[in-house]
């Protein structure tokens, strides 16, 4: 019999080109997330090829500490179900043999009508930031284009490395940003017409900065050129990018307090031609994907499903089947590996 589960796991995205597999390119398990999780479930032998739905997509770069998404699974012996301890055993032994940066945390038998993305309550991103402290800012320009070398080395592909910022000012544009808005500013153009009219109000729940640990237990003299510090934000969903050109501003703001206005402007002229493109964008490193909430009562086995359930995925069955990484609203926060690295920036700002 087939049954659904909702796989929770974490990920470092650095060594993938994203977390969606790419229908148009070849199947290779090791270049996407999604990819390298569904040839871990071939493991399983189910009768059919498992496919992961996924609850949220990020693209090169970015990590997760808590992603989700779910998989119906036939089991060969159609009277009988896979348990979760063993798709978990299953998975987690397959990551370890091919050095994989995944690791499953836990797996839930849901409803036949769970799905996991179209059912997230709300998504939270946290993104890190290496505040170089004044007595390194001589340092900084000795390499003339990047400020990477002042950083310990397992912060490298973990953080955003900054100048001294006013945090009066960030404090002010994180207010402002914070709320019910339209961001159609903060999106990334779309590539077509239908990607460009998706609605884009969106109500940030949560904008808070907050101090942050170090990536790794290990002393390193390099902590002594750095704050670390963290944005942490939430939101139901996101516009394609909209995380990443929030904290973006923030940022600029930040090393230019003069451009607080620039914010305003952005919110009150929604528009892709309101975006300033001296603010740089932040790089993906930074970024990390850190909750998926969902209704305790979607995932109730004996439950059926509530009829604005009902409802909403009916009105979304159609979409699903052209479903694409940066399309409709529910999109969430990704990045792009064409994107202007802010450390660049950073560095001819000091």
């Amino acid at each position: 019999m087939s049954s659904r589960y909702l796989l929770k796991f974490s990920y470092l995205g650095t060594r993938y080109r994203g977390m969606q597999r790419q229908s148009s390119r070849p199947c290779l398990e090791n270049w996407t997330v999604q990819g390298a999780i569904e040839g871990a479930l071939r493991n399983l032998r189910p009768l059919s090829e498992p496919v992961l739905i996924l609850a949220s997509r990020t693209d090169t770069g970015v990590h997760a500490s808590l992603s989700a998404g779910h998989v119906d699974l036939v089991p060969a012996n159609t009277a009988q179900c896979y348990q979760p301890l063993q798709i978990f055993s299953v998975l987690n032994r397959h990551f370890a043999r091919r050095d994989h940066d995944i690791v499953v945390r836990e797996v839930l038998p849901v409803p036949s009508w769970f799905h996991a993305r179209y059912l997230a309550k709300s998504r939270s991103y946290v993104y890190r930031v290496a505040v170089l402290r004044p007595h390194v800012l001589e340092q900084s320009t000795v390499l003339g284009t990047t400020i990477r070398h002042l950083l310990p080395l397992n912060e490298i592909n973990s953080c955003c490395a900054v100048p001294p910022l006013d945090f009066s000012r960030v404090h002010e544009a994180m207010e402002l940003l914070s709320g019910e808005h339209d961001f159609r500013t903060f999106k990334n153009v779309g590539r077509t017409k239908a990607e460009d009219e998706v609605n884009t109000v969106r109500n940030v729940l949560d904008f808070t900065l907050r101090p942050s640990q170090p990536a790794s237990a290990v002393a390193d003299p390099l902590y002594d050129n750095v704050d670390l510090w963290e944005f942490h934000i939430k939101s139901r969903s996101f516009l394609y990018r909209q995380v990443r050109r929030m904290v973006s501003v923030v940022l600029h703001v930040g090393m230019h307090p003069e451009s607080l206005p620039l914010v305003r402007r952005m919110l009150e002229n929604p528009h892709k031609d309101s975006w300033d493109n001296k603010v740089r964008i932040a790089p993906a490193c930074g970024l990390y994907l850190t909750n998926i909430e969902y209704d305790p009562a979607h995932m109730d086995l004996d439950a059926d499903p509530p009829e604005e359930v009902v409802s909403y995925l009916s009105k979304l069955r159609d979409f699903e089947l052209v479903d694409d990484e940066d399309s409709d609203e529910n999109t969430d926060e990704e990045s792009v590996q064409e994107s202007h690295d802010l450390e660049e920036h950073s560095s001819r700002s000091i």
